[in-house]
């Protein structure tokens, strides 16, 4: 056993699936370093931001935007025009996700709630609250989905990851003995959930919440992070994560091999103040939260 990884695989076949994923991903995105086009600017008016946080995108490729300081979700159409608003009341809503049914759950980081909307943005159900025990939250930021709709919170104070049945029902956790304050996160096709975590680090987990492998340290290098923060995943496993401390994005392969990264400190197209929020686009754009600028960048 001495010579297998976590799940199994020996260490010569796991360096050979690294480079063979390696060069895949230099492929898929050596060339996307360059701002396709963005969207946003500062205040409180429709289409205008303050300190967008996590994103996500639809089916159909509609934007949604946790509006943070806003205290609101904005959808946008792919093009950056107000399709409209999920109508909730929220105290700094963190993080959105789409489910496979369409369906937008949000973290509202204040209220130590989760909520979800339908496609016409009203309000299905909450759940949470404020608390340590079994399906309680303590400031939770990160939400994901899975293929089956379920739901995954990072629950930050809680040093934890919960996990939720689409209707709100509590149904696991993990990772409480690994993570010191899980920020955002992503699931892959297979079942992996990695998450950012305050420590400046990324951390990789099974489906069933066993810790397979660490990326990153704190650093200005490649593969170190300052503050990392949203994460997407893509079909083929990639990570995606914003270094947002970096003011840059870095690109992974599923098995934690370093790819590439783009984005400096800035204010022009292609630079970022702080990016917090990535999700995909189904042509493969990859779409950032650049928070400080109150905009989104699609690259």
């Amino acid at each position: 056993m001495k010579n297998q990884d976590p799940e199994g695989v020996s260490r010569t076949a796991a360096r050979v699936e690294s480079d063979t994923y390696a060069t895949e991903a230099l492929r898929r995105y050596q060339d996307k370093g360059r701002a396709k086009r963005y969207f946003g600017t500062g205040g409180d008016d429709a289409g205008q931001m303050n300190g967008p946080g996590g994103i996500s995108s639809t089916a159909d490729d509609d934007i949604v935007v946790a509006d943070s300081f806003n205290h609101r979700i904005q959808i946008f159409d792919v093009n950056g025009q107000v399709k409209g608003e999920a109508e909730g009341q929220f105290r700094h809503v963190a993080d959105v996700c789409v489910t496979s049914r369409g369906r937008i759950v949000a973290s509202d980081m204040g209220n130590h709630r989760i909520q979800i909307f339908n496609e016409q943005g009203k309000l299905v159900r909450e759940f949470g609250g404020e608390g340590s025990g079994d399906g309680k939250l303590k400031f939770p930021v990160g939400v994901a989905t899975d293929d089956k709709g379920q739901i995954y919170v990072c629950d930050c104070f809680n040093r934890r990851v919960q996990v939720f049945s689409e209707e709100g029902k509590f149904d696991r956790m993990f990772g409480s003995d690994r993570l010191n304050r899980p920020h955002y996160l992503s699931v892959t096709a297979n079942g992996r959930i990695v998450v950012s975590d305050y420590s400046h680090t990324v951390e990789v987990f099974d489906s069933h919440g066993r810790h397979l492998f660490q990326i990153g340290t704190i650093g200005t290098n490649e593969s170190q992070f300052n503050s990392p923060r949203g994460i997407a995943t893509d079909d083929h496993g990639n990570i995606i994560v914003c270094d947002a401390g970096n003011n840059r994005v870095q690109v992974f392969t599923r098995c934690g091999k370093f790819v590439s990264c783009f984005g400096s400190k800035g204010s022009g197209p292609g630079q970022m103040d702080c990016p917090t929020g990535v999700c995909l686009l189904s042509d493969g754009g990859i779409t950032v939260s650049d928070r400080r600028n109150n905009r989104v960048q699609i690259f």
